[in-house]
């Protein structure tokens, strides 16, 4: 993987590998976003449409039990709502880079990797004097490492919601690698979503519904 691939053009969210050739699997999240927006295999999701933040922002919905919450935004609204920054994880390289196959992410086994590597995760519980220093060489924006920081804070003290929640949704399982480290990634995510920066949030009609409806109706 090169270090310079930018995350927001080449990431691909995958559940493992197909072959001698070790092709990514897609994940079916992202299969579900690719035939929404009516894409192929070999085309790319617009640059700024995150794989990871649109499966945090509709997989909550299907629990959501308001009414409101049945009538959720167009997912094309979402694609420019908050400008994010690149990832990039060739710091990570020669601990995990068997996880991140040509930019592509082999969940959960990337985040496992990356988390243990980073001492971020001890058993299920965050270790959050490491977080930053995991993320500080991922992320280039100062603005966007503290609300990230901020997101697993909050994401660390939903312990218990999340390890619920992820025997409900029944993660694939990808070799010994285990899961909950791509939840608090996640939890990270959505975090960070709903408390983007003011300047590279987009303040159309569309994404200030969109991001008022994942409040009001997110569940994990």
């Amino acid at each position: 993987m090169s270090g310079n691939k930018k995350l927001s053009e080449h990431f691909i969210f995958t559940m493992g590998v197909d072959g001698p050739n070790r092709k990514p699997l897609k994940h079916p999240v992202l299969s579900c976003i690719y035939e929404i927006w009516g894409l192929n295999d070999r085309q790319k999701l617009p640059e700024m449409l995150h794989p990871l933040t649109l499966a945090l922002l509709f997989m909550p919905a299907f629990q959501a039990a308001e009414r409101v919450c049945s009538e959720r935004p167009d997912v094309t609204a979402l694609k420019n709502c908050c400008k994010l920054p690149n990832l990039d994880f060739s710091s990570y390289n020669s601990k995990c880079g068997q996880y991140l196959l040509n930019g592509a992410h082999i969940a959960p086994c990337s985040f496992d990797c990356i988390f243990q590597a980073a001492n971020a995760i001890n058993g299920t519980s965050l270790v959050m004097e490491n977080i930053e220093k995991m993320i500080r060489p991922i992320l280039e924006s100062d603005e966007f490492q503290q609300v990230y920081v901020d997101g697993f804070r909050t994401c660390a003290a939903q312990e218990k919601v999340m390890i619920k929640a992820l025997k409900r949704r029944r993660m694939p399982v990808t070799g010994r690698c285990a899961s909950m480290s791509l939840m608090y990634g996640l939890c990270a995510h959505r975090y960070v979503y709903r408390n983007c920066p003011e300047s590279v949030w987009s303040k159309t009609a569309g994404c200030n519904e969109a991001r008022e409806y994942n409040i009001r109706c997110g569940d994990f």
